[in-house]
């Protein structure tokens, strides 16, 4: 392999992949389709509960779920939209490593939580 080669592979290794949200399958999604968080909206629209995310095992290690996270706590955030963590690897392992996103949390999960 040439250096040329192998620095365009490294570059796609650490280039962040592109998430689409998918309005009307109501998640946020790799362009492939194959990785994926979903969502239901509560409260007339102003809530959103993250309610499952799924990483093929073929594309496991790869942080795809933390992309996928991001992807949907920056849409609350830029749409004044709060969000429920019900999937466990949003609550147990994204928020805990990614406090900075905290504040989004819905303030009856907050308060249920201490």
């Amino acid at each position: 392999m040439t250096n040329t080669a192998a620095t365009s592979e490294a570059k796609l290794a650490t280039e962040p992949p592109k998430i689409v949200w998918n309005e009307g399958k109501q998640r946020f999604e790799t362009e492939d389709h194959e990785a994926f968080i979903e969502y239901k909206m509560r409260n007339n629209g102003k809530v959103m509960d993250l309610v499952h995310t799924y990483v093929p095992s073929s594309k496991r290690g790869l942080g795809l779920a933390s992309h996928l996270c991001v992807a949907a706590f920056e849409h609350a955030s830029s749409h004044s939209i709060s969000v429920i963590p019900s999937c466990s690897y949003v609550s147990e392992t994204f928020l805990p490593r990614n406090p900075s996103w905290k504040p989004l949390v819905h303030s009856e999960v907050f308060k249920s939580s201490i």
